[in-house]
């Protein structure tokens, strides 16, 4: 968007010089705005990366860098039974966007929706999701696929420890704890 705002400017500037009797190559004009098009593509999904590295203080002023690898510990209720399951977690972010994906050893999930905040009073980074869950194994007389949904409170000591309730349309409730592995 900040590449075409450019190149609409600069068609205008363009325009403007070129009454003025001054000669402006449109090429020229349209290949800054592709270069910067570039640029910001590339920024938006790796070079934040690298700025996140180098300047740290950004995980606490902006957003943490959630990318990464992460075990998963779910403590579950449902029916009165409780009962602990443990999986894997791949979260994939970029500058606009992040996503969570978990496989567990009897369903893996996806994100439908996600939204990404900081608490008002404590500054702490919050995710709230909606995801979808598929069974690997079909219960009879189950529906295979059901929503769910969870706040995760970042821990910012260290970045690498997500925690938070959750609760599923099957009427299950419980506890994720993400820990990051790499």
């Amino acid at each position: 968007m900040l590449a075409g705002l450019y190149a609409l400017l600069a068609f205008l500037v363009a325009l403007g010089m070129e009454r003025l009797g001054i000669e402006v190559s449109f090429l020229r004009v349209f290949s800054g705005a592709v270069v910067i098009d570039l640029g910001l593509l590339f920024f938006v999904y790796v070079g934040w990366r690298w700025i996140w590295e180098k300047v740290p203080r950004l995980n606490q002023w902006l957003y943490p860098d959630l990318n990464g690898t992460w075990a998963a510990s779910i403590d579950w209720v449902k029916d009165g039974k409780t009962g602990l399951a443990l999986g894997t977690v791949s979260i994939k972010q970029n500058f606009f966007t992040l996503s969570i994906e978990m496989d567990a050893p009897r369903s893996e999930s996806r994100t439908i929706a996600l939204s990404v905040k900081k608490d008002p009073e404590s500054a702490r980074p919050l995710l709230h999701y909606i995801y979808e869950v598929r069974e690997k194994y079909q219960s009879p007389g189950q529906n295979m696929v059901y929503q769910g949904a969870a706040s995760l409170v970042v821990d910012v000591a260290t970045y690498d420890r997500l925690s938070g309730n959750y609760f599923t349309s099957r009427e299950s409730g419980g506890h994720f704890e993400f820990r990051r592995t790499l």
